[in-house]
Parts: C-alpha cells; sequence; structure tokens
C-alpha cells in the first residue's frame, strides 16, 4: 500500500522543511538585538571577523557600548548611528587584546559564521542593516545543515530529535546571531553521532569513526560547556570496539584538559559585588546553607528552566499560554515512546547522571559568578541553556512497553507534526505583538 504524503518524507526532511520556514519567518519578524544577548554576541562576531580569534582575560570591561535592549522594541533607530560606518570592525580597537566586553571569553569557533556573514557584507555594503541580517543568516543557514544531519544520522529517537530542533525556543536562537545557534547545531549533532555508535546497527567502530568521534569531542571543548557530552561515550557498548576502558577515559580526560587550558586563559563574566573566592569560601564553610541553596533552586526554578528552553521567546518577556508548553512536552513524551527500543540499564544511568551533572554545573557556575543571594535562589541560568539535555532524557526515558499498530503510529506522528507547526505559528504572532 502506497505511503500516505506524511511519511514520504523523512524526518530530516519534515525538519529541513519547517526549519527553514519558521526559521525565515523568525529571521525577518524579530527586531535587532531581540535575542538573549544578541548585542554582544555581535560584538564578539565583529571581533572574529577582523580576525582576533582570542582576547586577554584582563583589561577594560565594556558592557553598554550597544543600545538597550528596551530601546529597540519596535524599529532600528537606535542602530542608525551604524549607518555612516563602513565596517562594524572601525567601532573596535581591535589591535588592543586587552579590551574586553561580557562575551570576550567565547570560543571564536562559535562565530565562525556569523563573522563570515559580517565579513563578506561589509566588503560589499556600507548598510549596516544588511551585515546584521547577513550574519544572522549565515548562522541560521549552518544551524539548519548541522541539525538536518544530526536528525538523519542518529538511529534511535528520530521524532524526539525533531520535536527539539523544532521547539520554538530552538528555531528563535539558531537563526539569531547568538553563538547560541552554532552551540546548539554542535550539541545536536555531537549527541546523534554518538547516538549512532550506542545504538547503530554496526557490530563494531572502525578506526574513522573513532577518529571522527575523537574529533568532534576535542570541539567540544571550544564551545559553551558542551565538553561534558564526552561522558555519553561511557554509553557505548564495549563489544563494539576493542580498549574501550583505556580509549574512552583518555577522551574524556583530554577534554577536560584541554577545557581547563581553555578557561583558565578566557575572562569570564563576574557580575558586580560578587566574589568567587568568597563564594567558595561559604560553600566550605556553610555546607548546609549551600545544599540547602541549590534544592531550593531546583524546586522554585525547575518549572521555569523547562519552560524556557520549550517556548520563551525575546529577552524571555514574551511568554506563550501554559497550553503551548504541555502540548509540546506532551509530544516529545510520545516521540519517544513512539520508539520500538528500550534502553538498558547502565544507559540510562548514565544518561541521568549527566543530566543532572550538566544542571548542578550550570547552577554552580551562576552561584560563583553572578547570582546575588538575598533571595535564596540562583538566579541568572536559563532553560535554553539545557535543551540538548532533552536529547539525552530520551535514553533515560525510552520504553518498549507499548506497541502501536501503524495506523495509530501514524495518527500519533501527524498529531505531533501538527502540534508543531501550530506553536510555531503561535510562536510567529507573539513575536509580531512584541
Amino acid at each position: 500500500m502506497e505511503k500516505s504524503l506524511l511519511f514520504k518524507f523523512k524526518p530530516e526532511y519534515i525538519f529541513l522543511f519547517l526549519g527553514l520556514l519558521f526559521g525565515l519567518t523568525f529571521l525577518i519578524i524579530t527586531p535587532i538585538f531581540q535575542v538573549p544577548d544578541e548585542n554582544m554576541h555581535l560584538l564578539r562576531a565583529c571581533e572574529v571577523s577582523n580576525f582576533v580569534l582570542h582576547n586577554n582575560k584582563d583589561g577594560d570591561i565594556t558592557k553598554d557600548f550597544f543600545p538597550n535592549k528596551n530601546l529597540v522594541k519596535e524599529n532600528c533607530s537606535n542602530f542608525q548611528e551604524f549607518k555612516n560606518i563602513p565596517h562594524y570592525t572601525e567601532l573596535f580597537e581591535f589591535k588592543d587584546l586587552n579590551y574586553t566586553h561580557n562575551n570576550t571569553g567565547y570560543s571564536f569557533l562559535l562565530y565562525l559564521p556569523s563573522a563570515a556573514g559580517i565579513k563578506i557584507t561589509s566588503l560589499l555594503t556600507s548598510n549596516t542593516y544588511i551585515q546584521f541580517y547577513t550574519g544572522r543568516i549565515f548562522n541560521f543557514i549552518s544551524w539548519l545543515i548541522i541539525t538536518f544531519f544530526a536528525i538523519k544520522i542518529v538511529p534511535r529517537f528520530k521524532w524526539a530529535f525533531l520535536i527539539c530542533a523544532l521547539f520554538p525556543m530552538t528555531v528563535y536562537e539558531g537563526m539569531s546571531l547568538s553563538a547560541d545557534s552554532i552551540n546548539l547545531g554542535f550539541a545536536f549533532f555531537y549527541i546523534a553521532y554518538t547516538f549512532y555508535l550506542v545504538y547503530g546497527e554496526n557490530k563494531t567502530i572502525n578506526r574513522k569513526e573513532l577518529c571522527f568521534y575523537i574529533f568532534l569531542s576535542l570541539l567540544s571543548a571550544l564551545t559553551k560547556g558542551l565538553f561534558l557530552l564526552t561522558f555519553l561515550s561511557l554509553m557505548i557498548p564495549k563489544e563494539k570496539f576493542k580498549n574501550k576502558f583505556i580509549i574512552v577515559p583518555a577522551i574524556i580526560l583530554s577534554v577536560i584538559a584541554l577545557q581547563s587550558i581553555l578557561t583558565s586563559n578566557s575572562y569570564i563574566l563576574t557580575a558586580n559585588g560578587v566574589s568567587p573566592e568568597e563564594r567558595k569560601i561559604l560553600m566550605f564553610s556553610s555546607p548546609v546553607y549551600a545544599v540547602k541553596l541549590f534544592i531550593n533552586t531546583l524546586i522554585h526554578k525547575t518549572a521555569f528552566y523547562i519552560q524556557s528552553s520549550i517556548f520563551r521567546l525575546g529577552w524571555l518577556e514574551i511568554e506563550p499560554a501554559d497550553t503551548s508548553i504541555f502540548s509540546l512536552t506532551f509530544c516529545y513524551l510520545l516521540a519517544v515512546i513512539l520508539e520500538n527500543n528500550r534502553s538498558k540499564l547502565t544507559e540510562r544511568i548514565t544518561a541521568f547522571c549527566i543530566i543532572s551533572t550538566f544542571v548542578m554545573l550550570t547552577l554552580f557556575l551562576y552561584y560563583f559568578t553572578f547570582s546575588p543571594l538575598e533571595n535564596n535562589v540562583i538566579i541568572g541560568a536559563q532553560g535554553r541553556y539545557f535543551i540538548p539535555l532533552w536529547l539525552i532524557l530520551a535514553a533515560v526515558i525510552q520504553q518498549n512497553r507499548i506497541v502501536f499498530t501503524k495506523k495509530q503510529d501514524k495518527i500519533l506522528k501527524f498529531l505531533i507534526l501538527l502540534t508543531i507547526i501550530v506553536n510555531l505559528v503561535y510562536a510567529s504572532i507573539l513575536i509580531i505583538k512584541g
């Protein structure tokens, strides 16, 4: 029997079509600097476009160079100051490597697409609007391609990957000038390739596959916190390659060492009035208080992390109805259940530990560098940092106890797709209303 129209297309091609359609829509209707920290990401992209790949960790901090986000709501009037400047790069003292700003410590790797877009258009036109949006477009195309191949190569959870890639928050970050665009694309691909090694039908991992995985793992040290994903290598069955208990620890330790070297030589933003050294002393001198602080944070902030990882746009002021969050979460769970497989207990434990560690280290970072402690809650962390964890969570909750008929499977996938489209349309409307 001929397949229905929906099932003539694989999940990666469904993503490509919907991601392209709604990504371009978001890109066009979202004003400049209306994606979180996009103004500072622009500054770092401009540096990379002028081949400033690394800044020293000390020097003058320039936090408020760009227009405040609240002043750029309905039009681009505050962008007019750039109109008579041939290139963005002329605004900055790139020859002084002590010049630092909020995003100084971010790796150049995350800015290669946007920097290329800015550099190419700065040589062709002095129109700063074209330069800005070209940077966005280069990021968007890169994110779209990387995520497409992630969904293509992953042997399990294709529909879970699809819905996570089409969360309104994922698409919003994917089309932006933010480093999160490339960071998310890399996270999707790295997790997908790891799952390919874990769940793929290949009985052994050949040398090329192993070398490519090592290469990806080393690249993870040049991202925003994704080095923790290398612990997923513990899920690879020992039967698939010899000397697993030597090679896997070597990969993990190498990545941690590289991450430590890069971090020690990069600027880390610290909020005014926050001393990391004093926070360390507080943690060790009052461990009970520290434990209560983290528990209290999880109790009061988990719902926010879930919401802002799925659908909360702008500078988090564009908040959807609760039904959108519930419907997308339900569809994600449904997509995982549709898999006719079940993860091993060791794989599930490993995945759960990675998720927990990722969340706790993120909270630790904001505890040490940013959050005031007056309300006994750690603030600063946002759900967009945790989007990749949805992919790993699929390995934790996967079951094979529910069996659907082909007709039921088609109906459920159609409902998932319909829910995605409705929420992306809804997101577009909210962005326009601003």
